[in-house]
């Protein structure tokens, strides 16, 4: 018997809801997981090792929300090793929860030259179609292949003509659905522009007058763009840190997740640091760490958009709005230059992969020894405070 994809979804829906006794059905919680790419032995073993006991924390975690709990891979499963795709699909599955994958450019097989359907089938074969619809609360999550594959040198973005239908077919079924989440490994927003790569556009237009959010990871770092009030592109950085020769991305985002939270059909997420609470973005740098601002106090906000708020007081009294700074992270450039230790080419690697980031701010204190408190506020009106 055939099972309709609405009737498929459906029921997915239904079996996240039934995942625990108290499950509430108007609201989930997503884990997306950037880029987990392992390539070598070592590295799979240090993601079942490293990572994936960080993950089940934040599971357990959600469980006890009521929630039904997801988890999301942005692409790039693998680093070209096609064969550690079942087991690190196995390894994400081991938590307990449903799991979610997108194809990136280092998940097809490089044996295949100018065969994007052979160089995908391994893949396919692991997690299934390159399209997916599914339901979480009131979203609907759609995936799409936006790697237009060459050989593992060349590739360009694009989302071909028949994904194009299937998501104009895929928009007909869910005409009552209010919020898409559009998810795919390479960022939709062009980084030199600000606005949409032109492969974008048709699947914006698809969509049409719903609320968007995209889901996307590729670029190993941390960014919210906010294109209009209703469409908003998440770019998740890398889980692991930078291609695991560094434990922090190089646009100093340090290893972690970015959780989504729907509840009563409104999301609100952050970036969850591992070994931290979920309030816990801020990581401050004392008078004196920060090269070039060593008369400042230094703050990175972790998961920072343009919505947020960072302001300072002194011995209790308020200074105002900190300073925002872009910098080369200085956690990351203290590791390559004085712990990183990998043949040359890849050390080569870790300083190219170093830019600015417009993550920081900074507060000059009026005396020594001065008490000083962060009070940062995000998007959703969440306060998190530090104190040095």
């Amino acid at each position: 018997m055939r099972i309709s994809r609405r009737i498929f979804t459906s029921l997915i829906a239904t079996l996240l809801c039934l995942c625990g006794a108290s499950a509430q059905s108007n609201g989930f919680n997503l884990i997306v997981v950037g880029d987990p790419q392992p390539q070598t032995e070592e590295q799979i073993t240090r993601l079942e090792k490293e990572i994936i006991p960080q993950i089940a924390t934040i599971v357990e975690e959600y469980n006890a929300t009521g929630y039904p709990t997801a988890i999301l891979l942005t692409g790039d499963v693998v680093w070209d090793t096609t064969k550690f795709l079942p087991r690190v699909k196995a390894d994400f599955e081991s938590l307990g929860v449903p799991v979610y994958a997108v194809i990136g450019n280092h998940d097809h097989n490089k044996r295949h030259q100018r065969n994007q359907a052979k160089a995908e089938q391994a893949y396919v074969e692991a997690f299934g179609a390159r399209n997916q619809a599914f339901m979480l609360g009131e979203t609907l999550f759609v995936t799409l292949d936006n790697i237009d594959y060459t050989d593992h040198t060349k590739y360009g973005l694009k989302v071909d003509a028949d994904q194009l239908i299937w998501l104009a077919q895929t928009m007909e079924e869910y005409t009552d659905v209010e919020h898409v989440a559009v998810c795919m490994h390479a960022p939709a927003t062009s980084h030199r522009t600000g606005g949409f790569i032109p492969y974008a556009k048709p699947i914006i237009s698809i969509v049409g007058d719903r609320k968007i959010d995209l889901i996307t990871g590729h670029g190993h770092r941390h960014f919210t763009a906010d294109h209009t009030p209703d469409i908003i592109e998440h770019s998740v950085a890398q889980v692991s840190g930078n291609l695991w020769f560094a434990p922090i991305c190089a646009d100093g985002t340090p290893q972690g997740v970015f959780c989504i939270e729907e509840r009563d059909g409104e999301w609100m997420w952050h970036h969850r640091i591992f070994g931290r609470n979920a309030n816990e973005p801020l990581i401050v740098y004392p008078v004196g760490r920060v090269a070039e601002h060593e008369e400042y106090v230094v703050v990175k906000a972790v998961g920072w958009d343009s919505k947020w708020s960072l302001t300072w007081s002194e011995n209790g009294v308020d200074m105002g709005a900190m300073e925002q700074i872009a910098i080369l992270d200085p956690d990351y450039m203290y590791y390559v230059e004085h712990e990183a230790d990998y043949r040359k080419k890849y050390m080569q690697r870790l300083r190219r992969s170093a830019r600015p980031h417009r993550h920081y701010f900074r507060c000059k204190p009026t005396a020594p020894n001065s008490k000083i408190t962060i009070t940062a506020t995000d998007r959703f009106g969440r306060v998190y405070t530090e104190e040095i």
